[in-house]
C-alpha cells in the first residue's frame, strides 16, 4: 500500500475508516437493542426494520462526524501530522478510545432505559443524579449488570483492536504523505464531516428527531434514533433549563389561553389580576360538615389499570384479588389517568391538584420552596394533623423538604420503621409501612385529633424484592414472575391495611382514597403510550360499611382527586387546583385529562387521546381510546387543532400558575 500514500492522504483515509468503523459499531448497538426488545420488533415487517437501520445511520453520523472531524483536524496540524508522528498516533488512538468508551456506555444504558420508559435515552436520566447510591442499587438489583458490562467490554475491546489494526495498516504501512497532498484533502474530508454533523443541507434547520418517525410502528421509529444524540440534545440544549422552558412556553403562548382554560374548568378568571390571572375557585359549602372524616390517600407505586382485574386486566393471572374485592364496597372510577409517568409527578399532582410540567423535578427546584396550596395545606388550616409515610429515604426527590414546606407536619420513612427491615434502596416492604401508619393514625384518633395522611408505597418497583408473606405467588415459569409477584404483593399489603383500618372502631369515619403514581407500559404502540397513564381511583369510607358499590366511568385525572376528596370532606375551601369534583354532577366544565412526560403532552377528551411533542420531534398524534394503533391525526385535523389549543391553554395556564406561587397574603 506504500504507493497509495503518494496520491492519497493517509490521514484522510484513516478518518474515513474511523467513520465507517464507528458507524458499524453504532449499528451493532442498534441491532442489540432490537434483539433485546424482541417482543416489540417481532411484529414489525423486516423492510421497516431495515429502514430503521438506514435512517439510524444518519443519526449515527451526527454523533460520529464531529468526533472524527476533531481528530482529523488535530492530526493535520503542522508538526503534528498523524501519518508522520508515532506519538500523535498514540494520542489520537487514546482520544478515540475514550470517546468510544463514553459513546458505547450510553448505548448500553439506553437498552434498559428503553425497556423501562419506552423512550430512547434522554435528559430525564439525570433527574436523580443527586442520588447515585440509590440509583446504583436499583440498577444493580434490577438488571443483568455483570452480563451487560461484559458485553460492553467485549464490544469496546473489539473496537480498540480494530482501531489498532487499521492504524497499523493505513498510517504505518502507507508511508509519509506529502504536505501538499494533505492540504488538498482537508476540504475533501472536512466538508462531508460537517454535513454529517448537521445531518442534512437545509436553509432553515439541521436534521431533527422528526426524521426518525417514518412509520406507523413506534418501536421502528424509536430504533432509528441514536441515544447519544437524544441524550446530548437534552443535556446540552434542553435539560429542563429555565430559559429554554420559558422560551418554549412563549412559543405556545396565546392570549385566549386563560379563557379556554376557564371554559374547560367551568370557572371565571379574575381579569383584574395582572399580568396574568391566578387560577382559584372559592368553594363554599353550606352547611359545612359538622363531622368531617379523617382522610388517607394511598399512592400505590405503578399500580397500573392493566394489571387490575376489576379494570379488565390484560394478564392471565389474578393479580389484584384484594383490590377487586374492595372495589365492590366503595366508589371505583374506571376511566382515570395519571398526570405523568414518574412518582414525583404523581405525588405532586395528587396532593396539590396542579399538572407537573416539563423540566427538572419541581420538588427539587428552588421555586419549589414557594407556596403551593393542596390537600395538606387545606386540611392543616382546618385543624387536621397532616402526615406523610414513605417506604424509603424521605429525601429522595426532596419529598420531605417540599412536603413539609407545603402543609405536611410529620414525615415517616425507612429511618422510623427500622432500616434493618429494608429490602432494597426502596426501603421497607409496603406492609411494614402500612403497619406503622396504622399504629400512628390510631394514636391520633384515640387522642381526638383528625388527620390527613398520604402514604406512598414502593415495593411494586424494580428490583422487585418482596418479603415472605402469605399470598398466592405467580409460577416461576412465568418470564415476568418477579414483577408480577411484586404487584400481587402490593395488592395483598393494600388490602390488609384497608381491612385493618375498616375493622378498627377508633378509625370509624375515615375516608380512604387509593390511586397510583402512574401506570405501567403494556403492549405499547406509541411514545407516550396510554397504558403508562392508566390508573385506578377508588374511594371508601369506613362508615359506609358494605352497602356502597359504585362504578363510575367518568373521565378523571390525578388533579381531580383534590376537589373530589374535599367534596367528601364537606368543608369550604379555596381550590387552586385544575381539577373537578368527580362526584359533583352539577359541574359545568369539561371532563379532560392532561398529562406530561418530559416534552410530551397527552390530552384526553370525549374518547380521543392527543399526543403533542413540544420539542417538535414529530407532528401530533390522535387516537381513539378504544384503538391506540390507528393515528387519526390526518383524518381529523380540526379535532387535532381543537384539542391542541386546549392542551396548550392548560399548559400555559399551569406554567404561569407554577411561576406565580401563592404568597402569604393570598393564603386563606
Amino acid at each position: 500500500m506504500k504507493h497509495i500514500g503518494k496520491y492519497i492522504s493517509a490521514s484522510a483515509l484513516y478518518a474515513g475508516s474511523m467513520v465507517l468503523l464507528l458507524l458499524l459499531f453504532s449499528e451493532l448497538w442498534r441491532f442489540i437493542l432490537m434483539l433485546h426488545s424482541h417482543d416489540l420488533s417481532s411484529a414489525i415487517p423486516s423492510f421497516i426494520l431495515l429502514k430503521s437501520f438506514l435512517i439510524g445511520a444518519r443519526f449515527d453520523l451526527r454523533v460520529i462526524s464531529p468526533v472524527v472531524l476533531l481528530l482529523f483536524l488535530l492530526g493535520t496540524i503542522p508538526f503534528l501530522d498523524i501519518s508522520r508522528s508515532r506519538f500523535i498516533r498514540k494520542v489520537n488512538s487514546i482520544l478515540l478510545g475514550v470517546i468510544a468508551a463514553v459513546i458505547f456506555f450510553l448505548h448500553l444504558v439506553d437498552i434498559d432505559f428503553f425497556s423501562y420508559f419506552n423512550s430512547r435515552l434522554n435528559g430525564s436520566a439525570l433527574l436523580w443524579s443527586d442520588r447515585p447510591g440509590d440509583i446504583f442499587s436499583m440498577i444493580w438489583h434490577s438488571y443483568h449488570v455483570i452480563w451487560s458490562l461484559l458485553l460492553y467490554l467485549v464490544i469496546l475491546f473489539a473496537f480498540l483492536f480494530l482501531v489498532r489494526f487499521i492504524t497499523n495498516r493505513i498510517l504505518q504501512s502507507t508511508g509519509k504523505t506529502s504536505g501538499w497532498i494533505t492540504l488538498l484533502y482537508i476540504p475533501v474530508v472536512v466538508i462531508p464531516l460537517v454535513i454529517g454533523s448537521i445531518g442534512r443541507i437545509h436553509e432553515v434547520a439541521p436534521m431533527r428527531w422528526g426524521l426518525a418517525f417514518f412509520s406507523e410502528y413506534n418501536f421502528a421509529n424509536q430504533l432509528a434514533l441514536n441515544p447519544v444524540y437524544t441524550f446530548a440534545r437534552d443535556v446540552f440544549y434542553d435539560a429542563g433549563k429555565r430559559h429554554h422552558i420559558e422560551q418554549l412556553v412563549n412559543e405556545i403562548t396565546f392570549p385566549e389561553a386563560e379563557q379556554i382554560t376557564a371554559k374547560l374548568l367551568g370557572v371565571s378568571f379574575d381579569t383584574q389580576q395582572q399580568p396574568r390571572p391566578r387560577l382559584v375557585r372559592h368553594v363554599s359549602v353550606t352547611p359545612e360538615n359538622s363531622n368531617p372524616p379523617n382522610v388517607i390517600v394511598i399512592i400505590m407505586e405503578s399500580f397500573a389499570s392493566s394489571k387490575i382485574g376489576c379494570l379488565k386486566s390484560k394478564y392471565p393471572y389474578d393479580l389484584s384479588p384484594r383490590f377487586d374485592s374492595l372495589s365492590q364496597h366503595g366508589i371505583l372510577f374506571t376511566n382515570c389517568y395519571s398526570s405523568g409517568t414518574h412518582t414525583y409527578s404523581g405525588l405532586f399532582t395528587t396532593l396539590y391538584g396542579t399538572p407537573h410540567l416539563f423540566g427538572k423535578v419541581l420538588m427539587k427546584q428552588v421555586q419549589g420552596h414557594y407556596h403551593y396550596w393542596g390537600l395538606p395545606s387545606i386540611l392543616s388550616k382546618k385543624g387536621y394533623e397532616t402526615l406523610f409515610f414513605t417506604t424509603q429515604d424521605p429525601h429522595f426527590d426532596n419529598m420531605q423538604g417540599f412536603l413539609m414546606a407545603h402543609g405536611v407536619k410529620h414525615v415517616y420513612s425507612v429511618f422510623d420503621y427500622g432500616k434493618e427491615k429494608a429490602l432494597s434502596w426502596l426501603g421497607v416492604p409496603d406492609h411494614v409501612m402500612f403497619d406503622y401508619a396504622h399504629d400512628r393514625l390510631r394514636e391520633l384518633a384515640q387522642s381526638g385529633k383528625r388527620f390527613f395522611a398520604a402514604l406512598l408505597t414502593g415495593s411494586n418497583h424494580a428490583p422487585w424484592f418482596i418479603p415472605d408473606v402469605p399470598f398466592e405467588h405467580i409460577p416461576d415459569s412465568e418470564k415476568r414472575h418477579m414483577e408480577l409477584n411484586a404487584f400481587k404483593y402490593s395488592d395483598w399489603a393494600l388490602g390488609r391495611f384497608i381491612e385493618q383500618i375498616a375493622g378498627d372502631s377508633v378509625l370509624d369515619n375515615t375516608l380512604i382514597v387509593v390511586t397510583a403514581d402512574n401506570g405501567f407500559k403494556y403492549d405499547v404502540t406509541t411514545d407516550l403510550d396510554i397504558s403508562i397513564l392508566q390508573i385506578p381511583l377508588f374511594l371508601y369510607n369506613t362508615s359506609w360499611g358494605d352497602s356502597v358499590g359504585i362504578r363510575s366511568d367518568r373521565l378523571g385525572c390525578q388533579f381531580d382527586i383534590l376537589p373530589t376528596v374535599m367534596g367528601q370532606v364537606g368543608l369550604s375551601y379555596d381550590n387552586y387546583s385544575f381539577g373537578t369534583d368527580l362526584l359533583d354532577s352539577n359541574s359545568t366544565g369539561t371532563d379532560f385529562v392532561f398529562s406530561t412526560r418530559w416534552y410530551e403532552v397527552g390530552y384526553i377528551e370525549d374518547g380521543y387521546y392527543l399526543i403533542l411533542r413540544l420539542n417538535h420531534v414529530r407532528p401530533p398524534s390522535l387516537f381513539k381510546l378504544t384503538d391506540k394503533t390507528t393515528d387519526l391525526a390526518g383524518e381529523l385535523p380540526e379535532k387535532v387543532e381543537e384539542y391542541k389549543r386546549k392542551a396548550l391553554a392548560i399548559y400555559q395556564t399551569a406554567f404561569y400558575n407554577l411561576h406565580r406561587p401563592i404568597t402569604d397574603e393570598q393564603q386563606p
